[in-house]
């Protein structure tokens, strides 16, 4: 279980730290050594917990430390928002979210963008058919 790709381990967010402490992370670290009811009662113990922490979060106005202030959301931009996910995102994700900030940022050739996701094979498929639609273009205007 703990043998994970580098894509899938998970990383932790700032609310992630304000609503856990170490106390519920060495519950959460003994569960694999629990039988399965034991397991699933300590399981609903800790989402509860930070379930509560996250309430108490609202009640008293400490999402600041999360960025989530007033100013915060009047100057964030759905590109920062990209950026800000990005980290948490798998390889192919990134690459995904690398191509939506760039061309909402405006930055990006989008058919070449586009090309990097895919195989080599579907590149190749795609050059040939612009090539044929270059050609077919140049036989119009040549009137042919």
């Amino acid at each position: 279980m703990n043998e994970q790709h580098n894509d899938d381990a998970l990383k932790l967010t700032d609310l992630d730290f304000l609503t856990g402490n170490h106390h519920l992370q060495m519950m959460k670290a003994a569960l694999p050594y629990m039988n399965l009811s034991q397991q699933k009662m300590f399981s609903v113990f800790i989402k509860a917990q930070e379930m509560r922490r996250t309430m108490n979060l609202f009640q008293q106005g400490e999402l600041s430390a999360m960025g989530l202030s007033a100013q915060a959301k009047q100057t964030a931009t759905p590109a920062d928002m990209l950026e800000a996910i990005k980290p948490y995102a798998n390889t192919y994700e990134q690459e995904l979210i690398s191509l939506m900030s760039s061309l909402m940022k405006g930055t990006a050739a989008p058919m070449d963008q586009l090309k990097n996701l895919l195989t080599p094979e579907q590149q190749s498929r795609i050059d040939t058919m612009q090539f044929m639609m270059q050609a077919m273009q140049q036989m119009n205007g040549a009137g042919i």
